[in-house]
């Protein structure tokens, strides 16, 4: 949840006629958000918008473009001409691995009233802090364009650089600014974690600043004088930078300001392209009306749901008798499927007016058989003295490859990750407990950890799920024999008769490794983990213990899942 402070005065006036407070917030729902406080005597509303993925409704003007849909007073999207300029920004093939994605737009004509330039920054601070992961993945900046001489260098400087930074009066080092600055302290780790420093330069040498730390005093200083400006967005993911920098534009566009292109000139390291921002192209989805009908319950006709969907600023840009083809707002990358396009129309049609559906069939809750069986094994291993972990599916590569030997393995991988951190899914749990064990060696010492969870194998055919458990024990004394003991009593319970096959990996220690086998079927692995990876993860005691797949428990009622 993001809340904002602006005027009401000022609300009233871009939505063109008098609204009461209470008309207001009727109005503010539209565009998921609810007035929280209204200070008369300052003229100052406080809204919490209630989405977290519409950055584009984080200042006033995104909220009142929605309501100008739903009062019919502006349809559509609500485009703006952008004229070329000749300004361009040339990236150095040395951000490839750090910082390396840019978007930049000119505006001129601009009205920077005190109050404006307050709600401009409000808006970008808020992205910063939120969409743009307090300024890792993306951050804005905002320069004096009458300063800027083009071409603009983005570029690694050396630390030696000095300018002034925003704020100040004296020239500061690029380390010292990290050091001293209060937003080098803030946000200085950013920069460190790079081992070099990106620098925004005009093409004659002036500063316009050290992103995402700060501005320069001059150039990057925006005063109610400022009529032309640059805004420029740096982070690590080509969309987030070129849609942050379309939500800035249609604001600034909605004050009556001009829009200018401006050149980026990508090394083949990065994009191996030149683009042009900001970027207007417009992505479609194609909805059948009876899908969308039979889910919202209702009986629109396409000319209708093209109606209703016009009134939240998108383009109705085709339809026949069953189909409509919808065109999306260039500052939003929220709608991703045709549900979403579902939920838009429905709160056009006002959420509170949409009827409630009979019940159709009666269904008595109840646990699944393969639930049923996974807490079989659970209750287990809790009775063996183990802890559960409740750990992540999605996690990092590293984790299940270097940290536990293994050089390289065949995993699914996630195709935009927001962080390595969550990048891939797990096919096996063994080396996500080894990575909690080694956060935890602080900890006395026995320690027993298990979790019965979902792990996603790639086949010849596609890519399933299924259920695995695992336990690992780590102590001063533990062996193959302790992980065999705990083995031996859970699949006892289990009543299952099984075996144990030498095996060699390279997680675990050479001849104290074996593959479990059920009904001939290789089911699991069970060892002492290697020193090696003892070492890599920072463990100083033995650590010892088995994972197995529960499908191929003939008791247990799991099935394997094919997902893709």
């Amino acid at each position: 949840m993001v809340s904002i402070k602006t005027s009401y005065t000022k609300i009233k006036e871009m939505i063109g006629k008098e609204v009461s407070i209470d008309e207001l917030g009727n109005l503010l729902a539209f565009a998921k958000s609810e007035i929280d406080d209204y200070v008369e005597e300052e003229d100052m509303l406080v809204i919490d918008i209630k989405t977290s993925n519409r950055p584009d409704l984080w200042c006033a003007e995104g909220m009142v473009r929605e309501i100008h849909g739903i009062l019919g007073t502006k349809k559509k999207i609500p485009f703006y001409e952008v004229e070329p300029s000749e300004y361009k920004v040339v990236v150095d093939p040395e951000l490839a691995s750090t910082r390396p994605y840019i978007a930049c737009a000119i505006a001129k004509n601009i009205d920077m009233s005190d109050y404006h330039i307050k709600q401009f920054m409000q808006l970008a601070e808020k992205i910063d802090q939120s969409y743009g992961r307090k300024r890792k993945r993306s951050s804005i900046g905002m320069y004096n364009l009458a300063m800027i001489k083009s071409p603009i260098d983005y570029k690694v400087i050396d630390q030696s650089h000095e300018f002034i930074p925003l704020g100040y009066e004296e020239k500061m080092s690029l380390p010292q600014i990290l050091e001293e600055h209060e937003k080098g302290q803030e946000f200085g780790d950013i920069v460190k974690e790079y081992g070099h420093f990106p620098i925004l330069l005009s093409a004659d040498g002036l500063t316009l600043s050290l992103p995402p730390i700060i501005n320069s005093n001059d150039v990057g200083r925006i005063t109610e004088e400022t009529t032309e400006c640059l805004i420029e967005v740096t982070g690590t993911n080509y969309e987030t930078v070129n849609v942050i920098l379309n939500i800035l534009c249609q604001t600034i566009a909605d004050h009556g300001a001009k829009i200018f292109s401006v050149e980026i000139d990508y090394p083949k390291e990065i994009l191996d392209r030149k683009d042009i921002n900001p970027n207007l192209e417009l992505e479609e989805i194609e909805i059948d009306i009876d899908i969308l009908n039979k889910y919202l319950g209702t009986n629109l006709s396409v000319k209708k749901a093209s109606e209703l969907i016009e009134k939240r600023r998108f383009d109705s840009v085709s339809h026949d008798k069953s189909k409509l083809t919808v065109a999306i707002p260039p500052y939003r990358k929220d709608i991703l499927h045709w549900v979403d396009i579902s939920e838009e129309i429905a709160i056009a049609m006002d959420l509170n007016k949409i009827g409630p559906t009979e019940w159709k069939v009666l269904t008595t809750g109840s646990l699944l058989p393969e639930t049923e069986s996974e807490n079989k094994v659970r209750d287990i291993l809790l009775g063996m003295g183990g802890i559960e972990l409740l750990t992540n599916t999605l996690t990092d590569p590293d984790i299940l490859t270097l940290n536990v030997n293994i050089k390289d393995r065949e995993l699914v991988r996630v195709e935009n990750p927001i962080t390595k951190t969550y990048s891939v899914l797990r096919d096996q749990i063994y080396p996500v407990l080894i990575s909690v064990l080694s956060k935890n060696t602080h900890e006395s010492y026995p320690q027993s950890i298990f979790e019965v969870g979902e792990v996603a194998k790639i086949t010849k055919k596609s890519v399933v799920t299924q259920t695995n458990a695992a336990f690992f024990y780590a102590d001063a004394d533990a062996s193959f024999e302790d992980a065999h003991k705990w083995l031996e009593f859970l699949l006892k319970l289990l009543i299952t008769s099984y075996k144990i096959e030498k095996l060699e990996h390279p997680s675990f220690t050479e001849g104290r490794c074996g593959k479990i086998i059920i009904n001939q079927k290789e089911c699991g692995i069970i060892g002492e983990i290697a020193p090696g990876v003892l070492e890599k993860n920072q463990i100083w005691v033995p650590v010892v213990g088995f994972e197995i797949e529960l499908p191929l428990i003939p008791i247990l009622q799991c099935r394997i899942k094919e997902t893709y």
